[in-house]
């Protein structure tokens, strides 16, 4: 039996994360298949618990980062002896999982943000949206982390990237990285909206600055006329928002926000809705929410993001440059639900052949295997 061992900052329970699910995703499966499957984590305490056949491992908070590794992980890898480990974005955790890992072990990286593997970009959006204060004392951290981060992903045997995109950006970077999409469960008919009855139009993010959620509460109050609901979904993180997200519910009858969701319910939200607004600025390496709206058969309607140009190319929803743009896309596909319905009709048809979790493991395992036989 393989024994798999992935080490992330956050267990889904803990953080709701797209990194988390996706990780999360492959741990339960592949353990289905037979791998002796692992998770390691920060809980802040050292513990060891076992969900759905993975054995959980919980680590100090704190990682020792700037002596490069941690001794607590290190003994926990020696202990455990992997044959493969894996890690996922491009933080502390991943540098010290991927340093820390034995030499006979595997070692894969899997990139998260598009930007992973880049320090400018995150240094820009902090420059732009965190206090100067914050932006100062954060910095220098942040390089090194990035530094330290660059030293693991450098000991991965096997680099995985979201899209075409992302290992675009890997290659002018000299790096070698194979394409491994998100994944997700099946979904089944009897869920996918039919786009009858008066619209839901859906926001599901963390609500902080780099989601824009402003734009959503915008809209609404735009879209006050329009015959439709508009619900957000998502964990508050600072108090500008939460003031925000509070008075737009207080003023705008149409609008609810229904605070943090756990994962195994979001689904069920999901399947209520009849369009799914993305705000996020083009950051992440590929939004888990476009894989749950599309095969629920619910269209996207996004502003600026679209990884490998997939929206426009398939038909997929609207993707948008603008504020104004998006509540034209959005009154638009409300007062037409067969326009709706077809949308999400390749939508649901195009996920359920891209991003389905058993042909994705198949593929990871395929990887694993070919690396396996060039690792010395």
């Amino acid at each position: 039996m393989s024994r798999i061992v992935f080490i992330l900052q956050y267990h889904h329970s803990r953080a709701t994360g797209g990194a988390e699910q996706q990780a999360w995703l492959l741990a339960t499966e592949l353990r289905r298949r037979g791998w002796e499957s692992h998770y390691v984590f920060s809980d802040g305490k050292h513990s060891r618990a076992e969900l759905a056949g993975v054995t959980l491992h919980g680590l100090p908070d704190e990682l020792s980062a700037w002596h490069g590794t941690d001794c607590a992980l290190h003994r926990l890898l020696s202990e455990l002896r992997p044959d493969v480990t894996y890690t996922r974005a491009f933080d502390v955790y991943a540098a010290c999982g991927n340093l820390a890992a034995p030499d006979r072990a595997l070692s894969i990286w899997a990139a998260a943000s598009r930007y992973d593997s880049q320090a400018w970009p995150y240094l820009a959006f902090g420059w732009k949206y965190q206090s100067l204060w914050h932006f100062l004392k954060r910095s220098p951290r942040h390089v090194y982390y990035n530094h330290l981060s660059r030293r693991g992903r450098a000991r991965a045997d096997l680099v995985l990237a979201q899209t075409a995109d992302q290992q675009q950006d890997f290659a002018k970077l000299g790096i070698r990285a194979e394409i491994l999409r998100n994944s997700h469960s099946p979904i089944p008919e009897s869920s996918v909206q039919r786009h009858e009855g008066k619209p839901l139009i859906l926001w599901a993010d963390s609500v902080k600055r780099l989601k824009r959620p402003w734009a959503f509460l915008d809209l609404a109050r735009r879209c006050r006329d329009v015959d439709a609901d508009f619900l957000m979904i998502g964990r508050l993180h600072d108090d500008i928002d939460s003031s925000r997200v509070h008075r737009t519910a207080r003023e705008c009858p149409n609008f609810t926000f229904g605070d943090f969701v756990p994962l195994e319910q979001v689904n069920a939200v999901f399947q209520r809705a009849h369009l799914h607004v993305k705000t996020s600025l083009p950051f992440e390496g590929f939004p888990n929410t476009f894989i749950q709206s599309w095969l629920h058969g619910v269209p996207v309607v996004s502003w600026e993001a679209d990884p490998d140009s997939l929206i426009e190319r398939n038909q997929l929803g609207i993707r948008v440059s603008r504020l104004d743009e998006l509540e034209h896309a959005v009154r638009a596909l409300c007062s037409n639900a067969d326009r709706r319905r077809q949308l999400g009709a390749n939508a649901r048809a195009f996920a359920v052949n891209e991003f389905d979790l058993m042909h994705n493991v198949d593929r990871l395992e395929t990887l694993i295997a070919a690396a396996k036989s060039r690792k010395p």
